[in-house]
C-alpha cells in the first residue's frame, strides 16, 4: 500500500486526489483480504500446533510409564527418560511459541481489521455521503434561476455550506488513510520483531 493521497489535492477535490482515493480503497480492500486470510491461517497453525503438543504430552507420558517400566534396566531407563525431558522441553517452546504468537501476532491483526479498517470504512461511507451532498448542492447551484435573488442566495449558501463539509470530512478522509498506512506498517514492524523476539529468547 502507497501513499498517494495529498492533502491540496484533496482540498481542491482533483480528478488526481479522486484516482489516488480510488487507488488507496483498492489496497485496503486487497489489504484486508489478505490479513483476514492471514488471522485464519495463525488460527488455524495455532489450534494445530495445540493438539500437537497435546498428542506429544500424550507420547511423553507414554515413554515416561515405559521408562518407568524399565526400572530394572538401568541403561534403558536413563535413555527413555532423557527422551521424554528432550521432549517435554520441546512442548514448553511449542507452548509458548503458540501463546506468544496468538498474542502478538493473531490478536493484534484481528484488531486491526476489526478497529482499524472499520474506521476507515466509516470515514469512507462520510466520504462518500458528503461528496454526494455536494455534488447535489452543485447541482441544485446550476439549476437555480439567477433572476430570483432570494433562490440564489440560498443555494450558494447552500454550496458554501457543502463544500466546507465536504472539505472536513476529506481531510477527516486523508487521515485515516495516513493512519491506517502507519498502523499497518507499525503492526506488521511490531509483529514481527515480537516473533523475532521469541525466538531469540528460546
Amino acid at each position: 500500500m502507497k501513499m498517494t493521497v495529498d492533502f491540496e489535492e484533496c482540498l481542491k477535490d482533483s480528478p488526481r486526489f479522486r484516482a489516488a482515493l480510488e487507488e488507496v480503497e483498492g489496497d485496503v480492500a486487497e489489504l484486508e483480504l489478505k490479513l483476514d486470510k492471514l488471522v485464519k491461517l495463525c488460527i488455524a497453525m495455532i489450534d494445530t500446533g495445540k493438539a500437537f503438543c497435546v498428542a506429544n504430552k500424550q507420547f511423553m507420558n507414554g515413554i515416561r510409564d515405559l521408562a518407568q517400566y524399565s526400572s530394572n534396566d538401568a541403561v534403558v531407563e536413563t535413555s527413555l527418560t532423557k527422551f521424554s525431558d528432550s521432549l517435554q522441553e520441546m512442548i514448553n517452546f511449542h507452548t509458548i511459541l503458540f501463546d506468544r504468537t496468538q498474542r502478538s501476532i493473531k490478536a493484534q491483526l484481528q484488531n486491526f481489521v476489526k478497529e482499524d479498517l472499520r474506521k476507515f470504512k466509516d470515514a469512507k461511507k462520510q466520504f462518500e455521503k458528503v461528496s454526494e451532498e455536494k455534488e447535489n448542492a452543485l447541482v441544485k447551484n446550476a439549476q437555480v434561476q439567477r433572476n430570483k435573488q432570494h433562490e440564489v442566495e440560498e443555494a450558494t449558501n447552500i454550496l458554501t455550506a457543502t463544500r466546507k463539509c465536504f472539505r472536513h470530512i476529506a481531510l477527516d478522509y486523508v487521515l485515516q488513510v495516513y493512519l491506517l498506512y502507519i498502523f499497518k506498517k507499525c503492526l506488521l514492524n511490531v509483529s514481527l520483531f515480537l516473533s523475532d523476539y521469541t525466538e531469540k529468547n528460546k
